[in-house]
Formats: C-alpha cells, sequence, structure tokens
C-alpha cells in the first residue's frame, strides 16, 4: 500500500500479453468479494469482455494481500500453484506517512492541520497501519506459501529513478514479453500520490518521525539480513533518527502503545477473530466447488 502499485496496474494493463483486472484492488482473496461472488466470476475478469480473448499473462494488483495470515495464502497457493508475486518495497517512514495522511486527508476528508500528535501517534498503531509496513512477514507468509522465487521483491526507489527497468523486471518475473516500450505519457505521470489526494501536505513532526523510526528499526533490520543488504540505507537513516530520543517522547510513546491504542487493537482482533470464521467457511465452499467443476470438465473431456 502506497508503493506506486496504482501506476503500475495502469502500465501494464496497456502490454499485449496482460489482462490485469479492469478495476485495480480486486481484493478477491481478502474479505467482501470474496464472500459475494464465485471463482467464475473471479476468473472472468481477466478475460477480455469484447472478444472473449484469454491473453497470456492475467492478474491483479490488491495491495490488501500483504496482510493476509499464513493460512489464507496457503488456501492461495493450494488454489493457484503456479502465481507469480509482485511485492514493491518503500522506505517504511515514507510509506507509513504516506497511509496515514491517505487515510486522515483522503479517505476521512479531514484537514490535516487540525490533527494533533497524539491523533497521528494512535492512527501508526492501527493493525492495518503497522501490518502493511512489516515488510518481513508478508515476505515469509508467501514464500512459504509459493516457494522464493514465487516472489519478486522490488523497491520504491528503483521505481521512481528507473520506471522503465522497474516495469521491465515485472515483465520478465510474469513472463511478459520484455523489453517493451513503456507509453510516454506514463513517463511523466504520477498516480495517487499523495499531494494530490490531499490538501495541505504536512510534513512529518519530529516526534512522529522518531516514533516510526523506533517502531519499525527492529523489522526492517531483520528486512535487511533477509534481503543480504538491500535495504541498509534505510536501517542506517532508522537507527540515526531513532537516537534523537528525548524523555517526553519515551513517555508518549508508551502511552500511546500501551493505552490511546489499546481500544482499538481489541476490536481489530474480535472483529477478525469472527472474520476467520467465516473466511473459513467460504474458502470450504469454494474448494468444494471447485473440485466439482475439475470433475465435470474430466467428464466431459476424457482422455
Amino acid at each position: 500500500m502506497r508503493c506506486g502499485s496504482t501506476w503500475l496496474h495502469e502500465a501494464i494493463s496497456h502490454h499485449p500479453d496482460i489482462q490485469v483486472s479492469e478495476v485495480k484492488e480486486v481484493d478477491f482473496f481478502f474479505m467482501k468479494n470474496m464472500m459475494r461472488y464465485d471463482l467464475n466470476w473471479y476468473e472472468s475478469l481477466f478475460r477480455d469482455e469484447k472478444t472473449g480473448r484469454v491473453r497470456p499473462v492475467r492478474g491483479e494488483i490488491s495491495p490488501g494481500y500483504a496482510r493476509l495470515k499464513h493460512w489464507q495464502v496457503r488456501q492461495i497457493a493450494g488454489l493457484l500453484p503456479d502465481l507469480r508475486i509482485l511485492l514493491t518495497l518503500r522506505h517504511p517512514i515514507d510509506r507509513m506517512w504516506s497511509q496515514t495522511l491517505y487515510t486522515l486527508g483522503h479517505l476521512r476528508q479531514r484537514d490535516l492541520r487540525s490533527i494533533g500528535t497524539l491523533e497521528l501517534l494512535r492512527q501508526l498503531e492501527r493493525p492495518r497501519a503497522r501490518l502493511s509496513s512489516d515488510y518481513l512477514r508478508t515476505i515469509k507468509i508467501w514464500t512459504a506459501a509459493f516457494g522464493r522465487e514465487a516472489l519478486h521483491i522490488s523497491l520504491f526507489e528503483e521505481f521512481r529513478s528507473n520506471p522503465k527497468a522497474f516495469v521491465d523486471g515485472v515483465l520478465k518475473h510474469i513472463g511478459a514479453s520484455t523489453p517493451w516500450p513503456l507509453p510516454n505519457e506514463l513517463m511523466r505521470k504520477r498516480v495517487w500520490s499523495t499531494n494530490s489526494l490531499v490538501n495541505h501536505e504536512p510534513e512529518v513532526p519530529e516526534i512522529v518521525r522518531w516514533y516510526m523510526a523506533n517502531r519499525l528499526l527492529r523489522s526492517t533490520e531483520l528486512l535487511n539480513d533477509h534481503l543480504d543488504g538491500r535495504v541498509s540505507a534505510w536501517v542506517d537513516e532508522l537507527r540515526s533518527i531513532a537516537r534523537r530520543t528525548q524523555t517526553s517522547w519515551r513517555i508518549l510513546g508508551e502511552l500511546n502503545k500501551t493505552l490511546v491504542s489499546l481500544p482499538e487493537k481489541m476490536a481489530y482482533e474480535g472483529y477478525h477473530a469472527i472474520l476467520d470464521i467465516e473466511m473459513r467457511l467460504r474458502w470450504r465452499a469454494l474448494r468444494v466447488s471447485y473440485l466439482r467443476l475439475n470433475a465435470a470438465s474430466r467428464d466431459d473431456h476424457p482422455l
């Protein structure tokens, strides 16, 4: 989330080998759509409506999948074992701050100038924000289900500095023809950038920057080890910021983690405990339907 996925969706939708879903963020395997629709509906998203043509590479871009649990991703792997996974990582402070501004300023239509420090800190502790920032958790979950070779991990900085090379890496991973001339208008286009979505984009307050660095440092160190030093610059910067601590910041930070954010965390856990039960039942129904369809297909086309 907030790592250029909308731009990538628009870019690869022009490629002749690729059929992406018309609507970005289908989120079929995440929540509401899976409850409402079946696998036939999902498959229909990747067929040209006018010609009925099926292109060799089909897929969707749903950043919410980064927050899926182990058991959910294993279910996806059982259904679609040959998937190729794309994951773009952004500097953790930049990504978390962008998500915070997007949520408060765009989705909730708040005047960002009126939001106090404690409310910003509480937003950073929301489970949705925390899970979206835990890159190593996401990598481990999807790697365990699909294998390391199935994941293509790129950095947001690479996308911004050389979008053509970034897209070529994606195309190579998913099996589309490359090199491919990226449309010129996309080379200059920034889709859904934060400053295009909110008014009065503020600078990160110093205490908020420190809080994010403090919370994200350990997971980023572990990520860097996993990626063989690829994000060492992130680690160095987070360490530098985390050292700029003050006693009042530490007190406010502990207050936010242990008291202010607790009700929302408990509500989130309670909601997802119920959702897990519903999702498991839905997966069971989809699996039965899938097996029946395969059996019917074999009967219609005997060897």
